[in-house]
């Protein structure tokens, strides 16, 4: 169980909730100790306690990019990430943690609060698939469209030139123009490439 007396400078509303929250709610030293975890966090995890495990048995890499002190010294920092459970199970959980201070200052632990994302994540990995199937959808109408506009290998060098004149928006007269070459042998080669 979480004692709040050992936690010296804990947030107040959290002291009122720490044994009745639905929440897992750990305390690890700044090795990955746990010194103090409620009985949700048990649970959640599926030990009968937690206390004297390291938290990294349950947290494994990037572990030490959450808890780093940096990220939580000015209120929380939080990630998505999977937890191991005793069964050898993975579960997603949203982590926050804060950094506990001794009466002169000095960091000796952290503080997390967990819950289960499960749920989320899911919802968050099907948005992906369905973003990844819809980006491929697209490249394949694009590939398609792009085929489709490709001059076939049969058309001349001369023939080619035109499309790209074509392609700058210039008109039949101005292209005849440039060539020295008659506007109706511009149209036939448009009406012919297309």
């Amino acid at each position: 169980m979480i004692d709040c007396s050992k936690i010296p400078n804990l947030i107040d509303n959290i002291n009122f909730v720490t044994n009745q929250s639905t929440h897992g709610l750990v305390v690890i030293d700044m090795n990955g100790k746990i010194l103090m975890a409620n009985d949700s966090a048990c649970e959640l995890m599926g030990y009968d306690s937690l206390e004297g495990m390291n938290f990294r048995d349950i947290a494994p890499p990037p572990y030490q990019k959450l808890f780093k002190p940096e990220h939580m010294e000015k209120g929380y920092g939080s990630v998505l990430r999977q937890f191991l459970r005793k069964d050898g199970s993975l579960v997603w959980m949203t982590a926050q943690g804060t950094v506990l201070k001794d009466e002169q200052g000095e960091l000796w632990g952290v503080y997390i609060y967990m819950y289960d994302s499960t749920t989320e994540r899911e919802l968050r990995a099907e948005v992906d698939h369905l973003s990844n199937k819809l980006k491929d959808l697209l490249h394949s109408i694009q590939q398609a469209l792009n085929k489709k506009r490709a001059l076939p290998p049969e058309v001349t060098t001369a023939e080619r030139e035109i499309a790209a004149l074509v392609k700058q928006g210039l008109s039949s007269r101005d292209i005849a123009a440039m060539r020295k070459i008659g506007a109706k042998s511009v149209e036939n080669t448009r009406v012919s490439l297309r």
